[in-house]
């Protein structure tokens, strides 16, 4: 009682499809799957469309900066910690900003920690420096 199994016979089409001739093969392009990933060279163009963004931001953020210390200076806190104060706000919005626009720009490359971990640490640095000459009355 051994049972045999047999595969069906393959099927055959009807009408075979042509052989290309040699003057009419052409290659196909490979056609990329989803998103790539992969590291691609930031172009000049954009390169200059994000240093334009950064000096836009940094002339925005530094009259923030000098407006929040006159509010400091009315709120009487004194001038030269107002300043200070004004300042580690500054740094710490301009590193977001250029995690910001590194990260627009190329993220595959430049959400790497070797940029991302320095920007951050600045930035974290300067906003608790804000936080702590903020919370100071005098």
């Amino acid at each position: 009682m051994a049972q045999t199994s047999t595969l069906p016979a393959p099927i055959e089409s009807e009408s075979p499809a042509p052989a290309p001739s040699p003057m009419t093969t052409t290659l196909a392009a490979p056609q990329p799957l989803g998103l790539d990933l992969g590291a691609k060279k930031v172009d000049s163009r954009d390169a200059l469309i994000g240093v334009a963004v950064l000096v836009v931001l940094a002339i925005l953020f530094f009259v923030i900066k000098n407006a929040y210390a006159n509010w400091r200076v009315r709120e009487r806190v004194a001038p030269s910690r107002a300043n200070a104060s004004g300042w580690f706000l500054f740094l710490g919005l301009l590193m977001i900003a250029i995690m910001a626009v590194l990260a627009v720009l190329n993220s595959g490359q430049f959400l790497a920690p070797l940029y991302i971990a320095p920007l951050g640490g600045v930035a974290a640095i300067s906003l608790v420096a804000w936080l702590m000459t903020f919370s100071a009355k005098r």
